[in-house]
């Protein structure tokens, strides 16, 4: 994760919880808080318990990491992302997975578009 750091303080989940703006994909719902600090990215991965047992829960925060990960372009500096877990997350194919990341913080701004979803190698 080039230039991001985790984002750990609960106070800085919850504000993420409260004041973010949340996007609703098929695949992993999205939480981002701007902070325009200028400092490092901040990112989480929730998986909940209605998604299903510990191992289930961990598969899901591993993708999420992963695809996170792999993402072709850095993110830019001064937002806390949250991303949190649903079931399609586990069932969907990691290339989708990973191009509904892209596309939804290319949306957002925190990335350039140009790069596509191609895996980093």
């Amino acid at each position: 994760m080039r230039g991001t750091e985790r984002l750990r303080r609960q106070q800085d989940l919850d504000r993420v919880f409260r004041e973010g703006r949340w996007l609703r994909l098929e695949e992993v719902v999205i939480g981002l808080y701007r902070r325009d600090d200028g400092g490092p990215t901040r990112v989480a991965f929730v998986a909940g318990q209605r998604l299903g047992k510990a191992v289930v829960r961990n598969r899901g925060r591993r993708r999420m990491r992963e695809a996170f990960r792999l993402l072709p372009d850095p993110v830019a500096p001064g937002a806390d992302i949250v991303l949190v877990a649903r079931e399609e997350t586990l069932r969907a194919d990691f290339d989708r997975l990973q191009a509904a990341i892209h596309h939804a913080l290319a949306a957002e701004g925190l990335i350039s578009a140009g790069g596509g979803a191609e895996p980093a190698q």
